[in-house]
């Protein structure tokens, strides 16, 4: 009687642990090198602020599928830097901005990314020129730096679908 019952709680924990295991495997899918990512800028950037090596923040303008798989949700970060911050000058030279893209989040993993952009003020004569300037929400094209496995998306179902119901 006693090893049946032992038994039986031995079969129960096991069944338990095979349903956790297939709760925690996540389905994975191959984000290939050069797929195109939109981004758009997170945060204004100012030629006459901006220093080499500074942190940017973008994020993630649409969402990321492959095929039919949702990889990223619009809105994931993004992260870069400042490449260079050249300050308008007294003679009319304009200023200028540029940055880099170096990861995207996606889910608990940073993707690397490749991608840069760039802007340029007014060339002024006999007045200070303008700064160069990056504005919130400039869109910034970027491309998977190298093929990387990432966990698919739990998409929850269409609204259409639970209404139905």
């Amino acid at each position: 009687m006693h090893t049946a019952r032992t038994i039986l709680l031995l079969f129960a924990f096991a069944s338990v642990l095979t349903a956790q295991d297939a709760i925690i495997a996540k389905k994975t899918v191959l984000l290939p090198e050069g797929t195109e990512v939109t981004l758009k800028m997170a945060q204004d950037i100012s030629s006459r602020a901006a220093k080499p090596g500074e942190p940017i923040e973008l994020t993630l303008a649409e969402d990321l599928k492959i095929g039919d798989v949702l990889v990223a949700r619009a809105g994931a970060r993004a992260l870069g830097e400042v490449v260079q911050g050249k300050k308008p000058d007294f003679w009319g030279e304009a200023g200028e901005v540029s940055i880099r893209v170096h990861f995207l989040r996606v889910g608990n993993k940073k993707v690397e990314i490749r991608g840069a952009a760039g802007s340029a003020g007014v060339r002024y004569i006999m007045i200070r020129g303008s700064q160069g300037i990056i504005k919130t929400g400039t869109p910034v094209k970027a491309f998977i730096a190298a093929d990387t496995e990432v966990a698919v998306v739990d998409e929850p179902p269409p609204a259409a679908a639970i209404n139905n119901k």
